[in-house]
């Protein structure tokens, strides 16, 4: 009998240890915190906000590009070359006919280009399902006009037409299918 308490015993000592070690190795800046601390009222709406003024800033479109664009092409409009993102940042593309950006951002990218002296293989999605004329508008006038590039606005009739002239289009356009 004495044998089976001092089991228990151990028992209950090697559990208590092995949940001393995962609560410390759990103690990682802001798990604990002391009785005494205020507690911290984060807003919910704060980042929404931070966002909308940020919108705001550069128009509708700057919103959009940080939302969906940056990811790739990065804040800067500088993408990654090394990983076959090019630049939006001083582009010739972004800022030349709008029909050209307007058909990339439809229908996507595919393939081999060259900017900036870099050669660049990627590939890009398409947005026509996910974003609307005006959205497709206001991102690629934000474009046009922020980076260094100087490019005129870009209006949703000018989407809604190619979107319309190329909506049999099932593939990524190719550098030299360009419209």
């Amino acid at each position: 009998m004495n044998m089976q308490k001092f089991g228990f015993r151990i028992v209950i000592v090697g559990l208590t240890l092995s949940a001393a070690v995962f609560l410390a190795a759990c103690n990682v800046e802001g798990f604990f915190v002391k009785l005494t601390d205020d507690p911290v009222w984060v807003d919910p709406n704060a980042a929404a906000a931070e966002t909308a003024g940020a919108a705001d800033a550069g128009g509708p479109g700057k919103g959009i590009y940080g939302r969906i664009c940056a990811a790739c092409h990065l804040g800067s409009g500088k993408g990654v070359p090394g990983n076959n993102i090019p630049p939006l940042a001083g582009s010739a593309l972004a800022s030349g006919d709008a029909n050209k950006p307007i058909g990339i951002v439809l229908h996507g990218f595919r393939g081999p280009i060259e900017r900036n002296g870099v050669k660049i293989n990627g590939q890009m999605a398409a947005w026509k399902d996910q974003l609307s004329d005006q959205e497709i508008a206001d991102v690629l006038t934000y474009v046009r006009g922020a980076f260094g590039n100087s490019g005129s606005a870009v209006t949703p009739d000018e989407v809604k037409t190619l979107r319309e002239a190329t909506a049999s289009r099932t593939l990524p356009y190719a550098e030299a299918e360009l419209p």
